[in-house]
């Protein structure tokens, strides 16, 4: 699987050409094997394809837009203007994309609700366990030669297609999922001394002089 870790990319551009349900059922079955905090397995996969993506679309353009207007009900803040042209361009994306796959944390409360510390860390811990399992999805398509979009831009549009999607839970993602006849280059990485921090030393295995040293 260090190969596909590598091999993933971010795709933008799909085919029309559909995924048997075979490889689309291995690459969800891949999202169900992923760790999950207490095993809880918090998730919930909404499919859409077919005539269903125009409908998914309509929704997604009218919450950028309410967004874009600065609707009072908005969720994104001015600051998060700069985004939105991004947005625009993720709906053309799932337009054309032949599956796109809304991802649910089914035990996660409403974003308008505050909700104590203890629970606010288990929403945590659930975040991590979808995440797992999106991945693990992501690795699955590219495996297949399945190209994927993980996006949040879905987010513009939260209400909307809560609402669309009559899902018990909250949204977490929409992965687009189709095949692509675009190279894509592979995005910079930081180094590892950027983000990684080392403290204190693994220990060393003694050699037998150092122990009979030690010894007497």
């Amino acid at each position: 699987m260090i190969e596909e870790i590598y091999k993933r990319r971010s795709t933008r551009h799909f085919l029309q050409k559909p995924i048997a349900q075979e490889d689309l059922d291995e690459i969800l079955t891949a999202a169900t094997w992923a760790p999950s905090e207490k095993n809880e397995q918090p998730w919930k996969f909404i499919i859409i394809r077919g005539e269903e993506r125009k409908a998914m679309v309509k929704c997604l353009k009218k919450g950028i837009m309410r967004n874009r207007k600065g609707d009072e009900t908005a969720i994104f803040s001015k600051g998060y203007d700069k985004f939105i042209p991004s947005a625009i361009y993720t709906a053309r994306v799932l337009e054309q994309a032949p599956v796109i796959v809304f991802v649910v944390n089914t035990k996660g409360m409403d974003y308008r609700q505050s909700y104590p510390s203890d629970k606010y860390m288990m929403e945590l811990a659930d975040i991590q366990s979808i995440s797992a399992a999106i991945q693990n999805m992501c690795l699955e398509a590219t495996a297949r030669n399945i190209g994927s979009l993980w996006t949040c831009n879905i987010f513009f549009a939260y209400d909307e297609l809560k609402e669309w999607l009559h899902a018990d839970g909250e949204m977490v993602a929409a992965i687009a999922l189709g095949y692509t006849d675009k190279e894509i280059k592979a995005m910079p990485r930081k180094p590892l001394a950027e983000v990684v921090e080392y403290r204190g030393e693994y220990p060393q295995p003694k050699d037998e002089v150092q122990e009979a040293a030690e010894a007497e």
